[in-house]
């Protein structure tokens, strides 16, 4: 009679264990799918400006068109040049990239030993990189190096311009250009810009002024 009480006992204890095991199991179950669920749901009603921009989102595109002309008592020129760029976003206010550009130039000259106008026209090429930084809203500055490969026309020690094959004598050379300046733009997903720069490396051999204004537009700036 004992010892079937005391398999008895044991048996309720076992059964309880089990059922004390079967309810821990159970609680740890349920904690970690609500813990789960409770993350997911962070994620989902996560503030879309917090998460991770896609790449191509924090690129923005744009173009300068390069126009003007200038000139003195015996030359005058006039240039147009475009130039594609891409920017990348590191922040807000805080992108760089490179930068290309081809430029027409159109020169006409006197030829002092021939005692008249010589004509050329001359295509430039120049890439680098830039960075801008902008600021009250509209407004950035504009800091930017690349390496030009220019063709001019060649003149002596005093200034004067020589003919070749019945044309404007020119050449081509290499030049490092730094331009650092002031910049506008619209805003907006497409937008439009002026940028007012300064070469602080021109070449004193070109006939191009070192201030220059570029006038353009901008997508997703």
């Amino acid at each position: 009679m004992i010892y079937s009480q005391k398999r008895k006992n044991n048996r309720l204890d076992s059964l309880s264990k089990h059922f004390k095991n079967c309810l821990t199991s159970c609680l740890l179950f349920s904690l970690l799918l609500t813990s789960a669920l409770h993350v997911d749901a962070q994620v989902r009603l996560q503030d879309p400006a917090e998460r991770e921009t896609p790449f191509i989102e924090n690129l923005w595109f744009g173009g300068n068109i390069n126009l003007g002309f200038q000139g003195s008592n015996n030359y005058n020129l006039f240039f147009f040049g475009l130039s594609p760029m891409v920017g990348y976003k590191f922040t807000d206010n805080f992108s760089a990239g490179p930068r290309f550009e081809i430029l027409y130039t159109y020169y006409k000259a006197f030829v002092f030993n021939e005692n008249r106008n010589r004509k050329a026209n001359v295509f430039s090429y120049s890439g680098g990189v830039f960075v801008r930084q902008k600021f009250l809203n509209q407004f950035f500055v504009h800091g930017e190096y690349n390496r030009e490969r220019a063709t001019f026309p060649v003149r002596d020690f005093s200034g004067n311009f020589f003919s070749e094959n019945g044309r404007l004598a020119t050449r081509s050379l290499n030049f490092d250009n730094l331009f650092l300046g002031l910049g506008y733009f619209s805003g907006g997903k497409l937008g439009s810009e002026i940028v007012v720069l300064y070469n602080v490396l021109e070449a004193e051999e070109t006939l191009t002024l070192p201030i220059s204004i570029r006038v353009g537009l901008n997508y997703n700036f």
